[in-house]
């Protein structure tokens, strides 16, 4: 009776051992899926932030790029706009220089210049204005011809010494005879011809450069229209003392069309004049 009593406690000894070792396994087995669960958990959400946060970056990394996209741009358009400025301060300056026997073109100066025909030249901001002026003044009934336009200084030290020997040929003495030469021929350094910006324009039926110029078809025609197109009749009769050039009807400077029409309107008998009214 004894012994069926020990063999009865050592079957439920093995029992209980039993279930509490599949206790434990399940306990494990639980904790182990639990684990799992979260490191895959973790795992998931380390990727979902790493895939964020790339996603992040990578947006990040366009609005820099367009950021800097844009800025390049601006940059770049601000430099655009300083040039272009510049370079019309440059030509505003150039188209309103002073050339007169007070005031030399510069020795290093270069003149952008176009063929107008003829063996002729033109500065290449003139060329169309020149071009229109006269195909509309022919288109008058006129038979305008540009005579002369830009010069050497070489070729302008001939003329005024050519003028020189003319003037003692015809009585003036050697030591008057320059500054007789220089109120009809600007010597070197002094004509607007060397700036590319004046050109001489006669009538076909009448090529002198004299004053019987100014009673032709196209002087007339050029006098009253000419600052439509940005020239202007450089100088006019009675300003000698201010110009220091005598009446000449075929000579014409081109300065642009704001300009000739802030001339006109201006009221300013020499451009000398004028350039002393918007210096002050």
């Amino acid at each position: 009776m004894q012994q069926k009593s020990s063999k009865k406690r050592v079957v439920i000894f093995i029992i209980a051992a039993a279930l509490a070792v599949a206790a434990l396994f399940c306990v494990f087995a639980l904790y182990s899926a639990e684990r799992n669960e979260r490191e895959a958990l973790n795992a998931e959400l380390q990727k979902s932030s790493m895939e964020l946060y790339i996603r992040n970056l990578a947006v990040s990394e366009r609005e820099e790029q367009k950021q800097n996209a844009e800025k390049l741009h601006n940059d770049e358009t601000a430099q655009r706009a300083e040039l272009t400025a510049a370079m019309l301060e440059r030509d505003r300056q150039e188209l309103l220089a002073l050339v007169n026997p007070w005031n030399e073109v510069a020795e290093d100066f270069q003149p952008r210049v176009v063929e107008i025909g003829d063996s002729k030249q033109i500065d290449e901001r003139a060329y169309s204005a020149l071009k229109n002026m006269v195909a509309d003044c022919k288109a008058a009934g006129c038979r305008a011809v540009p005579l002369s336009a830009f010069r050497t200084r070489e070729y302008q030290q001939g003329l005024y010494e050519n003028k020189i020997q003319r003037l003692i040929f015809d009585g003036s003495s050697p030591d008057s005879a320059p500054y007789e030469a220089a109120r009809e021929v600007a010597p070197p350094g002094t004509s607007e011809h060397e700036l590319g910006l004046a050109v001489d324009i006669v009538d076909n039926d009448n090529p002198e450069l004299d004053l019987t110029q100014e009673w032709t078809p196209t002087s007339r025609w050029l006098a009253q229209h000419c600052i439509e197109y940005g020239f202007i009749l450089r100088y006019p009769d009675g300003t000698t003392d201010t110009t220091g050039i005598v009446y000449e009807p075929w000579h014409y400077r081109f300065i642009g069309r704001e300009a000739a029409k802030a001339y006109t309107e201006s009221g300013c008998a020499t451009f000398e004049d004028f350039l002393n009214s918007i210096k002050g």
